[in-house]
């Protein structure tokens, strides 16, 4: 896939490209792996496990080592949905408004990586 749709790619499911970009001082090829790298970061699926259990300690480090990711990477998207529910279990809403946060960066994640795949996967 060509530069320019790889970005766009990207930019569709909320990342901000250029951003990340800049984090790997233009090294194109070092940003894309680390894009690769985060499709087989456990945190969201740690972060859903321990919401079935419910663990809500768990919950908040693993959706907050999610938000921590997909900022370093411009995941810009992802990372307010992340950090809208690091806040809410900080803040002991309850249990169906901390769901609806999670099923909304559920959502986001998969959006993400699915992008992520189709545009600079294997």
């Amino acid at each position: 896939m060509e530069q320019l749709q790889i970005k766009a790619t990207l930019e569709q499911a909320g990342v901000d490209y250029d951003k990340g970009l800049e984090r790997f001082m233009g090294n194109v090829a070092l940003y894309h792996k680390f894009l690769l790298k985060f499709l087989n970061d456990g945190s969201y699926e740690e972060f859903v496990t321990s919401l079935s259990v419910p663990d809500m300690a768990m919950a908040e480090k693993s959706v907050h080592t999610l938000k921590g990711t997909a900022g370093n990477l411009s995941l810009m998207k992802l990372f307010r949905a992340a950090d809208d529910t690091v806040q809410a279990i900080r803040t002991t809403q309850d249990h169906e408004a901390i769901q609806k946060l999670a099923d909304s960066v559920g959502v986001i994640y998969r959006e993400t990586c699915d992008a992520i795949r189709k545009s600079v996967g294997d």
